[in-house]
This record gives structure tokens, sequence and C-alpha cells, in this order.
């Protein structure tokens, strides 16, 4: 009966939207009953991704099935709040409201799909909106339905993967809304980590010590899930001891001899009523010696004759592959799709984004600038969600603009691009008198470690007092699922030190800084 009414719900709410999109594409028929289409089969493919992830699935190919159908769902609905939005936006242009000329431009230059095109442009005049979406095809009604038959296609191929999902037992889980859900998981890593807890809870087929590398860009969140994976239960029961090796940790040999009393400041985790096996995590910039691998391997080895331990490696080179004596994990950013998705549902909470136009509008404005960032991502939902004012969504949206705007002229790089590398950044705040706040270095740590009083929240919308002179430490962001880390910055009031070169080419944009 749920899934009935889900279903009346949302042809309701299809046919009214597409009514809206089909009016700024009137010289394309059928335009209306595309979009209809495409968010039927979004609403099918919604489904299954919510019940496949009610599952505790442990099979790897049922495991990439549902990451393709999750990368469909985001791509779908990605699509469908674009033109959803864009129309909006027409049709308060067209009705004498606030001009979208510079809002249109930064909305669709990053909008793909299997066929869509990126566009670079960043002019402010009205330019073609429908070849930056949809390249230089105009037929939009074509793309849409090319996304529709591989959706379709893909939902087709699912019938087996449906029926062994009966077999695998559910997921108990509290009611919670879609914001709290996703913020109490690792959004975008559901099949990463069902990866690396199968390799761990799984025997080896052979005595030989299991590795498995995991490999990715600088702040992917490589440590965050292999601590994640490591805090789980089931983990803890089945092994011994659990050793971690940060970066850089490897060059001191005395540590790699584990039978020698210098390794509990590595031991993450010690259950003595377990079998004896070890995990040991290796974190390395790029590669490890062969030397020292092989020593940390016997090392191994000889503390657990009986086998069984585990080592799982990351670092930011794939030359570590080689080491794996299973297929290795590669991590990468978020799609932009999948970012969308995840902001939307923190922005937005247990309220229906299509019940704010406006508000959306500026939400996916906002997503489009931050390149991916998870920190910027619960930063700025968290100031959102709770104004819901579209003044003060407005405020900033453009206080993020002249952000970026910034750093482009001041350094020719996008901001969180800078802060992937720790290099430092002006961020923004809510009133221009008050200055620049110069974020200069980054700190990640322990949930049990003291934190400072002072949140970037504060600093961002001039709370909390007077801030201290000088330099100063602020919370950027607690994180609530496991490892709990508590993630702070070094920070203080400071104007840009711009070069004379700088400073000519910054001059006319000067209006615009915070």
């Amino acid at each position: 009966m749920d899934i009935l009414f889900s279903a009346i719900v949302g042809d309701l709410v299809s046919e009214s939207a597409s009514f809206v999109i089909s009016k700024c594409f009137q010289q394309q028929p059928g335009i209306d009953m595309t979009l209809q289409r495409l968010e039927r089969v979004v609403m099918r493919v919604d489904t299954v991704v919510e019940e496949g992830e009610g599952r505790l699935i442990t099979n790897q190919g049922m495991l990439r099935q549902l990451k393709l159908l999750r990368q469909g769902m985001y791509r779908g609905h990605y699509i469908l709040d674009a033109l959803r939005l864009r129309a909006i936006g027409e049709e308060e242009e067209n009705d004498g409201g606030l001009s979208l000329s510079h809002s249109s431009s930064a909305l669709y230059k990053f909008i793909p799909a299997k066929r869509l095109r990126f566009s670079r442009s960043t002019g402010s005049g009205s330019c073609n909106t429908e070849a930056q979406l949809f390249g230089t095809n105009n037929n939009i009604q074509e793309e849409l339905q090319r996304l529709i038959d591989t959706l379709e296609d893909t939902m087709a191929g699912m019938n087996e993967f449906l029926f062994l999902l009966e077999s695998y037992r559910q997921i108990l889980r509290q009611p919670y809304g879609a914001y709290l859900l996703l913020d109490n998981c690792m959004f975008g890593r559901q099949m990463d980590r069902q990866r690396v807890l199968n390799f761990l809870l799984c025997s080896s087929a052979t005595p030989d010590l299991a590795v498995l590398p995991l490999v990715g860009p600088i702040r992917v969140g490589k440590t965050t899930l292999v601590e994640n994976v490591c805090k789980d239960e089931s983990v803890r029961d089945r092994f011994s001891m659990i050793l971690f090796f940060p970066e850089g940790c490897l060059r001191d040999e005395a540590v790699i001899d584990l039978k020698e009393n210098n390794i509990n400041g590595l031991v993450r985790h010690q259950n003595c009523s377990s079998q004896n096996r070890l995990l040991v995590i290796v974190e390395i910039a790029e590669d490890i010696n062969q030397g020292t691998w092989r020593r940390l391997k016997s090392s191994i080895t000889d503390m657990t004759p009986c086998g069984g331990s585990k080592i799982i490696i990351t670092s930011r080179s794939n030359r570590i592959m080689s080491l794996g004596t299973t297929e290795a994990l590669q991590l990468d950013y978020l799609s932009q799709e999948a970012y969308w998705y995840f902001f939307k549902s923190l922005v937005f909470g247990s309220t229906n984004p299509d019940e704010e136009p406006k508000l959306a509008k500026m939400a996916m404005e906002i997503a489009l600038e931050q390149r991916q960032c998870f920190t910027s991502a619960h930063i700025i939902a968290d100031i959102l969600r709770d104004n819901f004012n579209a003044r003060f969504w407005r405020t900033v949206l453009h206080c993020v603009r002249a952000y970026i705007q910034t750093h482009l002229h001041m350094f020719e790089k996008h901001p969180n691009l800078r802060v992937r590398v720790d290099e430092p950044v002006y961020y923004w705040r809510m009133e221009k008198s008050r200055g620049y706040f110069l974020i200069s270095k980054y700190h990640q740590s322990d949930s049990s470690e003291e934190v400072p009083r002072i949140s970037m929240r504060d600093i961002l919308l001039e709370r909390g007092g007077t801030l201290p002179r000088g330099e100063f430490e602020a919370v950027a962001w607690s994180s609530r699922i496991p490892p709990y880390y508590n993630y702070t910055i070094s920070c203080k009031l400071q104007e840009p030190q711009l070069t004379v070169g700088r400073k000519k080419r910054l001059h006319q944009h000067e209006e615009h800084l915070i």
C-alpha cells in the first residue's frame, strides 16, 4: 500500500513539474510525456536502490549492480532538477523578477549526462542555455530519450538482482529523515565499505597473508573509510589486534619488528578473546620500500603463525596495486550528480525541495560552486537549513561566488582545490565590514581530543562575540559517523596579501570581495 501511495503521489508531482518545464520548451511537442517517463523510471530506480541499501549484500557482482543503479538515480534526479529549476528561473525572468543571467551560466556549466557536455563559459550574458545543457544538439527530447533508454535498459537487467536480493537479511534502521540518514552514513561509499568489510571477514583460501591495496587522490576519504570499517563490531571480534601505521611511520625501522614493545602507540584495538589474528593498516603517500614491505609481512607472519592476519595498504599511487593478493579498491571524488543529491538532502532535510523552488535553485548553484567538497557541504548546509529565508540564502550565494572569484584571480585556482592540498584560503564571512578570514592550517583529530570553543559557524555568521586577535583555533566540522573525527582549522582575520600584478587584476573585482 505504501508503494502504491508513493507512486500515485509521484505521478501527481511529475505531472505538475512536467507542465512547468514543458512551458519553457513549447517548440518541442511531447516533451511533457518524455519528462513524465523519465520521472517514473527514476522513481522505479529509487525504489530498488532503497531496497538494496536496506539489505546486507555481500556478493561483489550485486554490489557493482547496485552502484550502477545508484549512479543512474543520481543522474536522473540531477537532470530533472536542473531542467525544473531552469524553467522556474525563466518564468521569473519573463514575469519581470530577479535577473538570472549570471545564475543561468553558473547553473548549467557543469551539468553532465552520458552525452552532455561540460560548458566552461563564465560569461554573464544570456547565452543559449539549451546548448550548454545538451551540447550542440538542441533536441532536448532526443537527449532525454537517450537517458530514459539507458535507465530502462539498466532496470530491465535487474530481475536476477531483485530475486537474489530477497536472500540477504534486512538492515534494521530507525525511521530517520533523508538528511539524518545521509548524515549518519558514508554517503557514496556504501559499496566500497562493503567491499572492505567482505575482505576482512571472509576466510582466505590460501595461508598467505591477504593484502588489500586502497588507492585514491589526496583527501578522497581513504583513511576515513578504513577507520570506519575498523569500528565495526564484527571486525573487532574477528581480529585480536588492529595496528595502524600512519604516513611516514615505517621510516622508523624499529616499529617494523612487531614482537618488540614499541607498538603501543600503533594499537587501535585489542581483543584478547579473539583468535590470534592481526589487522594491519599501512598508510603511505606514494610507494613503499620493498625491503620495508618484506620485513613488515615477515613480522606479521611470525606473530600469527596460524594465519588469518590481513593488511590494508592505502596510497595515492597506483604502484601499490601490485602488492595486493586481491583486486585493488580505487576511490575517486563524488560525481557532480551524486554531490547535488547529497547536498540537497542535507540542506532541505525533511522539507520537499519542490515546495521551495526559489531556494532549490539557489541551493543547486551553491552546490555547483563547491567542487564536491564534503566539509563545505556540511558547513553551508548547516547554516542554510537553520535560516530558511530567500534573502539569507541569496547572500550566502553571493558570498560563495565572490570567495571563489577572489581565489581564481589571486591564485588561478579554485579555493576548494587549495583546501585539498592544505594551502591557505581566504574564507568568506557574512559581513564585508568584518574583514577577511584566513585559514592557514588544517587538523584532523580523534573524538576523544578536546576541541576549540569557537566554531566556523560562529565566524561565518558573526556570532560568539569578539573573535581573538592573531591566530586562533576553530572547529570547522565534527563528523557524526565513526571514527567521529573533528576537523579543526588555524585561522585569523587578515586582508589578502596581493602582489602588484594581482592587485591590478583584482581592482575591478574589489566590490565583490568579502
